[in-house]
C-alpha cells in the first residue's frame, strides 16, 4: 500500500477521509486553501464551531444531556464537559465586570462561617508587619479578584461532594459525578454569571438612560429570585436526565442542593482567602 493511503500519525491504512485508529484527518487540496485558514481563523476568533453551539444548547435548554452524552460515549456532537467549563471560565477571566464569585476582604472578615478564625490571623499579621487594614485591604482586594476567577475549578470539586451525597447510588462512577459537577458550574458559570450578568448590565445601562434609579436592580431581593429560579432549572433537569430520578426525587434533591451549593461557595470562600492572604503576606 502507498504512503498517500497510510495514515500520517500512526500509519495504519486509511480508508475515507479519517484514521480509524488515532481519528488523524487525511489532507486535501483544500486543506492547504487560504479560504480553510480564513475560516479556521474565524472559529479561533469567534468560537463558530458546531460544538460549541450545540453544548451551549445542551446545558442551557437540556441540562444533563452534556453529563449524559458523555457517560454514555456519544461525543462527538458536543465539547467535553471539562473543555466546557474551561472557556467558561477562560471569558470569566478576561472580562473585568463579573465579579459573581470574588468575596471581598470586608466580608471575609466579618460576614462567613469562618470569620471568626480568619480575624485573628488578620490582626497576628497586621501587627507583625505593621500595616494598617487599609493598607492591607488595598492589597487583598486585587490579588483576591485575580484568585476568585482562577480557582474556580476549585467549585467544581467543592460540588462534587454535595452531589455524590444527594445523589448517591444514582450512578455506578465517581467519575459521572465529577462530570455532573462540570456541567453544573459550566451553568452557573455561562447562565447565571455571563449572560445574567449581562442582562443585569444592560439593564442598568437602560434605567441610566432614562435617568431613573438602579439602586432597586441590585437588591439582593430582585436578584435572588432570578438566581434561586435558575438553580431550580439545573438541578431538577439534572436529577431527572442525568441520574433519572423521578419528578417528586428530583425536587427534594433540588431544594437539598440548595444547601450543598452553599456548602461549596463556603469551602471555595475559605481557600480563597486562605490563598489569597498567603499570596499577599
Amino acid at each position: 500500500m502507498s504512503e498517500a493511503t497510510n495514515c500520517k500519525s500512526c500509519g495504519t491504512a486509511v480508508v475515507g477521509g479519517f484514521c480509524s485508529a488515532c481519528g488523524e484527518k487525511v489532507l486535501t487540496a483544500e486543506d492547504h486553501t487560504l479560504s480553510h485558514y480564513f475560516g479556521a481563523l474565524l472559529n479561533a476568533f469567534t468560537f463558530a464551531d458546531n460544538k460549541l453551539w450545540n453544548t451551549l444548547k445542551a446545558v442551557v435548554l437540556r441540562p444533563g444531556e452534556l453529563s449524559t452524552a458523555y457517560m454514555e460515549g456519544r461525543r462527538v456532537k458536543y465539547m467535553r464537559p471539562v473543555a466546557f467549563f474551561f472557556l467558561a471560565n477562560f471569558i470569566y477571566f478576561l472580562a473585568p465586570i463579573f465579579e459573581t464569585f470574588n468575596t471581598s476582604f470586608h466580608s471575609q472578615l466579618n460576614y462567613q462561617h469562618y470569620s471568626s478564625y480568619v480575624r485573628p490571623v488578620v490582626d497576628a499579621h497586621l501587627a507583625e508587619s505593621g500595616l494598617s487594614l487599609e493598607e492591607f485591604t488595598a492589597l487583598y482586594e486585587p490579588a483576591s479578584s485575580d484568585n476568585a476567577k482562577l480557582l474556580l475549578v476549585v467549585m467544581v470539586f467543592a460540588l462534587f461532594v454535595p452531589l455524590l451525597i444527594i445523589y448517591v447510588r444514582k450512578r455506578s462512577y465517581i467519575s459521572a459525578y465529577v462530570t455532573a459537577a462540570f456541567e453544573l458550574m459550566a451553568f452557573h458559570l455561562w447562565v447565571t454569571t455571563v449572560f445574567l450578568g449581562l442582562f443585569a448590565l444592560g439593564m442598568v445601562k437602560l434605567v441610566h438612560a432614562f435617568g431613573g434609579s438602579i439602586e432597586y436592580l441590585l437588591a439582593d431581593d430582585y436578584l435572588s429570585i432570578p438566581l434561586l429560579l435558575l438553580h431550580f432549572w439545573v438541578t431538577i433537569n439534572l436529577g431527572r436526565r442525568f441520574f433519572g430520578c423521578s419528578w417528586a426525587g428530583s425536587i427534594w434533591r433540588s431544594i437539598a442542593m440548595v444547601f450543598g451549593l452553599q456548602f461549596a461557595l463556603v469551602a471555595y470562600r475559605m481557600i480563597l482567602f486562605a490563598v489569597t492572604f498567603w499570596v499577599v503576606s
